[in-house]
């Protein structure tokens, strides 16, 4: 009885100590047991995805992939109201008949600019006498398209059109040389000789809707049409560009010359 007084705790110690290692493995035992079914549960057991049906699906991407382009110009009045307008003889017109789309090209000529060696004089020095067809830019006063002029030159005096560069012979000279402006090019004339180049365009115009004509008309001219104004941006021998700054809308007109 006194070892047990003695030993009392150790021996619930010892006792407590089994216990814990009989529950340890009693742990372990159970765990591998469980393992086994589990392995067992996921070697039989095999989940197989059901197929997803995406043809609706392709479908729709296709029908996306080639969509119709829409038109919201022209061909129809959902955002383009059209407009009606009587003509003085009492009949309508519509359509593309209004605005600068009906208007017509009558006519197009080239406005050539030219300079003709006619004589020269000798005093102090040797002057040459020019006649000039220059090509004017259209203003409100309504300069004419086209104006001719004769000026005497020596050797040296320029306008801004050319430099007179040389008389030859200088005795008695039969031939000038002359630099152009423009581009630098070099021109010899003999006497009565004429040197010629087209400096623009002019246009005689028809629209109906409004039964007016439009003649003189060169680039940056302007034209009223249905009370808009239209500015000409682009003249050349085969169309016309007209521009109306309201709008920013630009209307090209072709020009087939009969031949």
């Amino acid at each position: 009885m006194e070892f047990l007084k003695d030993h009392y705790e150790k021996l619930v110690l010892g006792v407590i100590v089994i216990g814990l290692v009989v529950a340890a493995v009693m742990v372990s035992m159970q765990a591998g047991s469980t393992d086994g079914e589990m392995d067992g549960f996921g070697s039989t057991y095999q989940g197989k995805a059901q197929p997803v049906d995406t043809s609706t699906y392709l479908m729709a991407l296709a029908r996306f992939s080639n969509a119709s382009q829409l038109n919201f110009d022209e061909g129809h009045y959902l955002f383009n109201p059209d407009i009606w307008r009587r003509k003085p003889d009492g009949s309508f017109i519509t359509g593309e008949e209004l605005g600068p789309k009906g208007v017509k090209i009558v006519r197009i000529e080239p406005l050539i600019s030219s300079i003709k060696f006619l004589d020269t004089g000798v005093s102090s020095s040797t002057r040459a006498a020019l006649q000039i067809v220059r090509v004017n830019a259209p203003d409100r006063r309504g300069t004419p398209p086209t104006t001719m002029s004769t000026v005497m030159m020596s050797v040296g005096e320029e306008n801004d059109l050319f430099k007179l560069l040389e008389a030859r012979p200088p005795e008695a000279p039969k031939e000038v040389l002359l630099e152009m402006k423009k581009d630098g090019q070099l021109v010899t004339l003999a006497k009565d000789q004429v040197f010629e180049r087209v400096d623009g365009y002019i246009a005689s115009l028809r629209y109906d809707a409004e039964n007016r004509n439009f003649n003189n008309v060169r680039e940056e001219s302007t034209i009223t049409l249905l009370g808009e104004t239209n500015r000409v941006v682009t003249l050349s021998s085969n169309e016309i560009v007209l521009l109306n700054p309201a709008t920013t809308l630009k209307t090209t007109l072709k020009y087939n010359a009969a031949p």
